[in-house]
Parts: C-alpha cells; sequence; structure tokens
C-alpha cells in the first residue's frame, strides 16, 4: 500500500512538473524562429517554412564533420581528401556536426548563449539525438560516457551557465548515456571569435585539465564531447589531449554546428 502511495504521489508530481515546463518553457506554441503559431506536433518547435531553410549535415569529412562537396559530375565518386583536414592531425578520432551554421541556424545557439533561452538547449539536444540514433547507432552503441566543453570561471559566472553543459545533460538524457564533467579550464582565454586555427591553439595551449575527481572515470573509455560549434577544432583537440594523456580510448566530438571549409581548396 505505502509502495502504491508513493508511485502514485511520484507519478502527480511528474504531470505537474511537465505541466510547469511547458509553462516556463513555451518550446511549442511559437515557431521559435518566425514566432507564427505552430502545432505542438511540430518537430524541435519549427514551423515547416523555417525548417525548409535549415540545412542538416548529411555527406561530411569522417574526420572534421564539415560538410563535403563533390565537385566532380561523377555522383559516385568519393571525395579523397577534406580540404580543412589537408596537413592537420587531430587527438580526437572524428568530429560530427548536424546543422551547417547559417543565417538561421546560429540563431538558436546564439539564443541560447547570449539572450538566456535555455529552452534551446532542449532542442539542440533532440536534432542532435535524433540524428545518431539514425544515422550513427554503432558509435552510440560503444561509447561509455559524455562530457562537455567547460567555460572559464568569468565567462560563466557573467552567463550563469554552460550551453555546452546544458546541451550535453539533454543529449545524454536521450541517448542513455551518463554525463560527467571531467575537464576544467584553468585559462581565462579570451574570446577566439575571428582568430585563426594557429591563434586559437596558442591560446588555448595548456588551458584544460582533468578534473582530481574524474582520474578514474577515463582510462579505457570511449568518450563523447559535447560543444555548440566547431570552427578550427582547436578547443575540443586541446581537451583531447587531456583525457588521452589520461588514458581514454576512442574520442569523439559532437558539435551541433560548424561551417563550409571557405578557403579555395585548390590554393
Amino acid at each position: 500500500y505505502t509502495t502504491l502511495f508513493r508511485s502514485k504521489g511520484a507519478f502527480m508530481f511528474e504531470k505537474i512538473w511537465k505541466i510547469i515546463l511547458d509553462m516556463v518553457y513555451p518550446q511549442n506554441l511559437n515557431c521559435i524562429f518566425c514566432h507564427m503559431p505552430i502545432s505542438r506536433s511540430n518537430r524541435y518547435s519549427i514551423c515547416k517554412k523555417c525548417l525548409e531553410k535549415i540545412i542538416f549535415i548529411h555527406n561530411s569529412c569522417e574526420c572534421c564533420g564539415k560538410p563535403t562537396i563533390n565537385t566532380s559530375l561523377e555522383l559516385d565518386r568519393p571525395i579523397e581528401a577534406c580540404p580543412y583536414c589537408q596537413g592537420k592531425r587531430f587527438l580526437f578520432d572524428r568530429n560530427i556536426s548536424f546543422i551547417e551554421y547559417g543565417d538561421l541556424s546560429k540563431l538558436m545557439v546564439f539564443k541560447l548563449k547570449y539572450s538566456a533561452k535555455t529552452y534551446m538547449a532542449k532542442i539542440i539536444g533532440e536534432i542532435m539525438a535524433d540524428s545518431l540514433l539514425e544515422s550513427h547507432q554503432d558509435l552510440v552503441a560503444r561509447m561509455d560516457i559524455i562530457t562537455f566543453v567547460p567555460l572559464n570561471k568569468k565567462r560563466l559566472e557573467a552567463r550563469g551557465f554552460n550551453q555546452a553543459e546544458k546541451i550535453g545533460a539533454y543529449l545524454a538524457d536521450l541517448i542513455g548515456l551518463p554525463m560527467v564533467s571531467l575537464v576544467e579550464r584553468v585559462k581565462n582565454t579570451d574570446k577566439l571569435h575571428g582568430l585563426s586555427s594557429q591563434e586559437r591553439r596558442r591560446m588555448l595551449k595548456n588551458s584544460f585539465k582533468l578534473k582530481e575527481e574524474a582520474k578514474d572515470l577515463v582510462y579505457g573509455k570511449n568518450i563523447l564531447i559535447v560543444d555548440d560549434i566547431f570552427t578550427t577544432g582547436a578547443t575540443v583537440d586541446e581537451i583531447s589531449k587531456v583525457l588521452r594523456l589520461a588514458g581514454a580510448q576512442e574520442l569523439v566530438s559532437l558539435t551541433f554546428l560548424t561551417g563550409k571549409y571557405e578557403k579555395d581548396i585548390d590554393k
């Protein structure tokens, strides 16, 4: 009888909590971009018109995850080398990005980071989870834990939350993996926007260290590293260095957005 009472109580609590969340995060009432009314059944709280403007990445480099462009008239001809990856060596095994960086898609990340629209983390996590479970089931099956790119203390205090951690929490729940904070920042770096790959690597060098309590959690583990945007890969590569030194096995970066490599591939 006591067990039954508790289970009913838990059920009622969950029901009330869901109602409260729907009121606080009304992501299913209007399109998150154009604010037009939409049905609650609309996937990702995006209207059909806006969804058609977002470019989901289906063909990408197996290493950096940037969209691949096949300039050959032979449609089935494999792309032998990604122009961005040429001459580079990463310490992570691969990056998977899900949507191309564009005027509309970047608003999801910007609203989350700079306007505290934290419900965006849930939508971003859903998009990433759906794609992983549809196209990367084998990868998900062999992973052990999820972690995320940490913010420096100043930025965390100013923003009040870490967007990568919020996205990672939703993603971990949806794909059924534990999320663990493994790495911390030990340097407060300036903003990296506009810097070259070499400049980013120089600024980020030795910016991260393994958390003391995480030392026994990394060895021999396959780990997913979550962040919002993949630009040059410098951040996740520096984190991968820390995890490699601690004995991590497979390291896969998951980033919501990335852009095409814009440099002329013939140069």
